[in-house]
């Protein structure tokens, strides 16, 4: 029992098993990796001998891995290798049951009991039908009922059958396709645990979501999604339920009012009791929202699913022609028998279901079909800079100790306060004395959350505060002259962030966030295919223009509030352009949702999350590679799928208007045809 490094890549590292992973196998691999820290998912391939591990960004690759492989009880998996194999239902067993049950059907049931069996088959096409009809509608539904009835008319009951039988032959593998990509989607999701904060006594702890219990008291802050419904037990904010009740405009939520999963805290600061621990409303959100593809009328998929009802009508005009001028029901059914529509219709929806899967498979959230054919009109792509041409996870650049503090003592008074708080920034200098190797030990007594602006607390019974310049103000902390220069001279290259104790400033840290590994070959990559680059983001021409200064952006924007983006957005599409825009915070949402494609990293603020379009689970700048390939592949494989329904389905009209085949043959034959493009609609073929 062993394994094997096949392929180390940037954060990520595929490995080989020296013996069969089955499901259950899977399942316990899947609940080890999600309790690994620096874990970000684990993947499968479908020959249950590979795998991948997705490592969280500053996490080692081989490091966690090891860690990881280290945590396998072989005597664990040896158990669960005798168990019963479960084998996962594919298109081929559907296929290959379905064919077996009908010869068996066929070989030893009578046929006067088949026959009986067909009729009564053909009674739920005929209900179907008839209220397709009631509706003043000629669709697929009518034909199929209509080439049925006529079959058996003529005595032709096993041409009946076989119609009926390719029909939920293809309504079945519809139904799987669905099913599949949303259990892949599912699968996915579930293991990528989130972070909560857990009151526990004075202090507030992080916690991953799979341990949270009801009765536990959440902290949540602004732009945070509820994962779990509750009650509040303090604070005040605006909750968006867009998610569930459609209304875009918020809720107030204040001290005993309930809260549901899945909505999101756009303002302010709660604490909730939890009331039920269950996570799956959550998941199924992002499920529902991908099958909402389905329904929207935009989309390609959906034309050509009307077009293919509009050409039922000729069906009928060319079998009523043929009928006249030959008085053949047997030429006559041909134009019945082979339609246009059933390819088209069944084909269509899993292609695009096949393509949001492949996505999935390549860490990218697609939510919607209309997605795959907008990209390919876009010209031009919009930026936010933090969190998304950087990465989400600020550094400390540099740690100023102020008066007779070492730059150690700093950073142990602040990760003290830092750990107890979900902030970017806190998270920064809480890893920075990890780096550093700097203990901690607990100094302080109980911690105050100032909101947007910092921390105050006491130690040995002198106050001190961690936060922005606007709460040491607040607190009337004294600055002297040359820290003011100090902070006047750093303040347009970083983020800054003070330490105050005994109401004297103490300690300054600057802090920055460096440009994506991948960016700058990611943006001239796009430049190269011609597109537009903007960048739009709310942090300072200073800062901006150094980070900057070497990428291909044809305009740059700074300063910019949420409206501005917004705005930016709104003027670029009036001047006829197509926008893609990746961003991540809270402030971006509104220019997102207005945007033709909104794409966010994994790591944006979770209402940014719902309002997009793509959600990149790696969180990497060179995802429109892939992208572009999917949507490409997408649309080469539906207009194959068009050609081979019409040069294939007018030759099988033509044999049968000249009596080269038999109705029945003429039937088995369209229905395999249809069979076999269905079934190249389940893969895209990977490059």
């Amino acid at each position: 029992m062993s394994f094997k490094v096949l392929h180390r890549g940037y954060q990520h590292i595929r490995l080989s098993s020296s013996f069969s992973l089955t499901l259950d196998i899977q399942d316990y691999l899947r609940s080890l990796a999600r309790d690994e820290k620096g874990i970000e998912s684990i993947q499968f391939y479908m020959d249950q001998q590979h795998f991948t591990l997705r490592i969280k960004e500053g996490f080692s690759v081989l490091d966690n891995a090891e860690a990881f492989l280290k945590r396998i009880d072989k005597g664990k998996v040896s158990e669960l290798m005798t168990l019963p194999i479960r084998r996962e239902e594919s298109a081929y067993s559907i296929v290959s049951g379905a064919a077996i049950k009908r010869i068996l059907f066929r070989s030893f049931v009578p046929y006067p009991i088949r026959y009986i069996w067909t009729c009564y088959q053909a009674l739920g096409y005929i209900r179907e039908a008839y209220q397709t009809l009631a509706r003043k509608e000629l669709t697929m539904e009518v034909l199929d009922c209509s080439a049925i009835l006529l079959s058996l008319f003529m005595n032709q009951s096993k041409t009946a059958s076989n119609i009926m039988f390719m029909l939920d032959l293809g309504n079945h593998l519809d139904q799987w396709s669905l099913k599949k990509t949303a259990t892949d989607l599912e699968q996915s999701l579930l293991a990528k645990e989130s972070d909560v904060f857990l009151v526990q006594g004075d202090t507030v702890v992080s916690i991953k979501s799979s341990d949270v219990q009801i009765g536990d008291v959440l902290v949540l802050s602004q732009g945070n999604e509820i994962l779990f419904d509750g009650q509040v037990v303090s604070g005040l904010g605006m909750v968006n339920e867009s998610s569930l009740t459609g209304e875009s405009f918020p809720v107030e939520k204040r001290e005993s009012d309930l809260v549901c999963a899945n909505t999101v805290l756009e303002t302010g600061e709660l604490r909730i009791r939890v009331t039920d621990n269950q996570m799956n409303s959550r998941i199924l959100q992002l499920i529902e929202l991908m099958k909402k593809s389905e329904e929207n009328k935009k989309t390609k998929q959906r034309y050509f699913i009307k077009m293919a009802d509009k050409v039922v009508k000729y069906n009928f005009l060319g079998a009523g022609l043929t009928y006249l001028l030959t008085g053949s029901f047997s030429k006559a059914i041909s134009f019945l028998l082979v339609d246009f529509s059933c390819a088209l219709k069944i084909s269509t929806p899993v292609a695009y279901l096949t393509a949001i899967k492949e996505g999935l498979n390549r860490e990218m959230v697609i939510k919607d079909g209309d997605v795959l054919e907008k990209y390919l009109e876009v010209d031009t792509f919009l930026f936010d800079k933090t969190g998304t041409i950087t990465t989400s996870y600020p550094i400390v650049e540099k740690v100023l100790p102020f008066g007779d503090y070492s730059e150690e003592e700093i950073l142990r008074i602040s990760a003290c306060l830092e750990e107890h708080i979900y902030h970017p920034i806190a998270n920064a200098i809480v890893k920075q004395a990890e780096i550093e190797g700097i203990e901690h030990e607990e100094m302080h007594g109980k911690l105050q959350y100032i909101a947007s602006k910092g921390i105050k607390s006491h130690i040995d019974g002198q106050p001190v505060l961690i936060g922005n310049y606007v709460l040491m103000q607040d607190e009337q902390i004294h600055i002297s002259s040359e820290q003011n220069a100090l902070i006047e001279e750093y303040k347009s290259h970083y983020n800054l962030l003070f330490l105050a104790y005994q109401n004297e400033l103490i300690g300054m840290f600057c802090i920055h966030t460096p440009l994506r590994k991948e960016a700058k070959a990611a943006l001239e990559k796009l430049k190269a295919q011609g597109k537009k680059l903007i960048l739009a983001t709310g942090d300072t021409l200073v800062r901006t223009e150094e980070l900057v200064k070497d990428l291909p952006f044809d305009q740059v924007y700074t300063d910019l509030k949420p409206d501005g983006k917004f705005e930016l957005v709104e003027e670029l599409q009036k001047a006829g352009h197509t926008i893609l825009m990746v961003g991540d915070g809270l402030n971006d949402s509104a220019a997102l949702t207005l945007s033709d494609i909104g794409v966010v990293m994994n790591e944006s603020a979770d209402i940014s999350k719902q309002m997009s379009d793509i959600l990149l689970l790696d969180n990497r700048l060179d995802f429109f590679q892939e992208l572009d390939w999917l949507s490409s592949s997408l649309q080469t494989l539906i207009k194959k799928n068009i050609q081979d329904t019409v040069v294939v389905n007018s030759s099988l009209i033509g044999f049968g208007l000249f009596n080269w085949l038999s109705p029945s043959n003429l039937s088995i034959l369209h229905n395999l045809t249809t069979l076999r493009i269905v079934l190249r609609s389940l893969s895209i073929k990977a490059r």
